[in-house]
């Protein structure tokens, strides 16, 4: 049994893991501010294993167990500010992701535990002229703040592993999907396949930034989560970069109609103008993280897809019955 910390363990990505490492016999610790996450994410875990502070002072904190200190042995690193707000707010975008990836990794430092950073792959990815798969040697590109405070972060666990020997290995998701994925209004927040099932099951018109055509490597969130613990339980301790991906790529417009089809109406599109910084095309190779942690994901698209909708469909009869 490892003692775990997971940062942003009440959001959609962090609960799946929160879930998934406590089935395995841990024990789970969660940081989160609770500006995206949910408690209903955590019914699973005891109120003193819940930790509500900004990632920025983890560092900071007193983590306890029944009196006593917990000495962490790994910390999933899952706390962020999201992508599209930060050109609107850049300075709380470094506030979250870089203040808050150096808070981890003296919380590392102190506890001597190993930290997987979940980073972002479109810091390095946005050409819309490759051909194939996109790997991890291709050369940096970031396009938005967000993008560049995940790549700054990088270097913090390199720098963090070169002088204090900080154990560390970095995932960088393509775009991961699935249940309790939702969108946040209030943070700009608005993850592709959460906006088209909310609109769609809501009867509402559909927004496509662009022509629809610009493309996604969308994974499922239990194949990501299946990722970070195989980054987690490998020999990777020097900061080194992987892709979790599914090396598909999708168009906006395919995405938008596979929703549609598996809940069994359209509702209208309204095409408007591109996002500055938005990301042409995505098609990661995974083959890195095959070979050296045997990631391999299981779902497909209509997969994953159907599964959400299962899962919302059930919560809404719940709530009406």
């Amino acid at each position: 049994m490892s003692n775990c910390l997971v940062t942003g363990g009440a959001g959609f990505v962090g609960s799946h893991l929160v879930e998934e490492l406590a089935n395995n016999g841990n024990n789970v610790v969660v940081l989160d501010n609770f500006s995206n996450g949910h408690m209903k994410n955590l019914s699973s875990l005891h109120d003193s294993n819940i930790y509500r502070w900004d990632v920025q002072i983890c560092h900071e904190i007193d983590f306890k167990h029944r009196g006593k200190d917990i000495i962490f042995d790994q910390i999933y690193h899952l706390a962020t500010a999201p992508r599209s707000s930060s050109l609107v707010n850049p300075f709380q975008d470094i506030e979250t992701n870089c203040k808050g990836m150096i808070a981890v990794l003296e919380l590392a430092r102190k506890h001597n535990a190993k930290v997987v950073f979940t980073s972002n792959s479109g810091i390095a990815y946005n050409n819309p002229k490759a051909s194939g798969s996109i790997h991890e040697f291709a050369p940096n590109n970031p396009t938005t703040p967000y993008d560049t405070d995940k790549l700054a972060s990088e270097y913090y666990c390199k720098i963090y592993h070169n002088i204090y020997g900080v154990k560390s290995c970095i995932v960088r998701f393509a775009t991961v999907y699935g249940e309790r994925q939702v969108v946040n209004e209030a943070l700009n927040w608005r993850p592709l396949v959460a906006t088209f099932v909310k609109n769609v099951m809501n009867h509402e018109g559909v927004i496509i930034n662009g022509d629809g055509e610009q493309t996604r490597d969308l994974i499922y969130v239990k194949d990501a989560v299946q990722g970070v613990v195989k980054a987690m339980e490998s020999d990777v301790n020097n900061a080194d970069i992987f892709l979790l991906s599914t090396n598909t790529e999708t168009s906006v417009n395919k995405v938008y109609s596979t929703v549609a089809k598996t809940i069994g109406h359209f509702t209208p599109i309204d095409y408007t103008e591109p996002l500055p910084g938005d990301i042409k095309r995505m098609r990661y190779s995974y083959e890195k993280a095959h070979k050296t942690f045997g990631f391999e994901p299981k779902y497909t698209l209509n997969d994953g897809i159907e599964r959400m909708i299962k899962f919302l469909r059930a919560q809404t009869e719940y709530t009406n019955s």
